[in-house]
């Protein structure tokens, strides 16, 4: 029995799989998707500690993906501090994952905007590889039990940060 795929079959799927997306909310089939158990971290900080998910269990997790050269980013950055600065004090957990080549650069983005969350270095893209954010930024939201409950995808505005409170605090109860 062969499992190759026809011609026609091979030329349908691209366009089944963007009927799956759209049906999906926007969230692609690769990498971390809401209700999977979200990827362990591993990556050091700006100070060189490894910071690790697995360490948070019993927490509510927010992992944004961020770079210097994301326009989006720059306007979500300062929105995600003020978050991180309200919502810490109840427990939830702020972890950004910066994708600069250079550490500098992502050095530079955390001095300018007086991020006081931890920022972990994935230079060489491997944490992005794993979770496959869908935009640049992507912010996910990871309950308690380490399940991925929110991808956030992009950043437009004070409605984007509204449905991200939200969504923490649902899950922060």
């Amino acid at each position: 029995m062969s499992h190759s795929l026809s011609r026609r079959d091979a030329l349908l799927l691209p366009l089944l799989g963007g009927l799956f997306w759209e049906a999906g909310g926007g969230v692609a089939w690769a990498g971390q998707g809401v209700g999977s158990a979200a990827a362990e971290i591993a990556l050091p900080d700006t100070n060189g500690t490894t910071v690790r998910l697995s360490s948070f269990r019993g927490k509510v997790v927010v992992i944004d993906f961020f770079a210097s050269w994301c326009e989006p980013c720059m306007r979500e950055l300062p929105e995600l501090e003020k978050l991180h600065r309200q919502l810490s004090k109840a427990g939830v957990v702020f972890l950004g994952v910066n994708l600069d080549k250079e550490r500098k650069n992502a050095l530079a983005l955390i001095q300018r905007f007086g991020l006081t969350f931890p920022t972990l270095l994935d230079p060489e893209g491997k944490l992005a590889e794993t979770y496959d954010p869908p935009k640049m930024p992507s912010t996910y939201v990871v309950d308690k039990a380490g399940v991925v409950r929110h991808i956030n995808a992009g950043f437009d505005g004070a409605a984007d940060v509204a449905r991200l409170q939200k969504q923490i605090t649902a899950l922060n109860q």
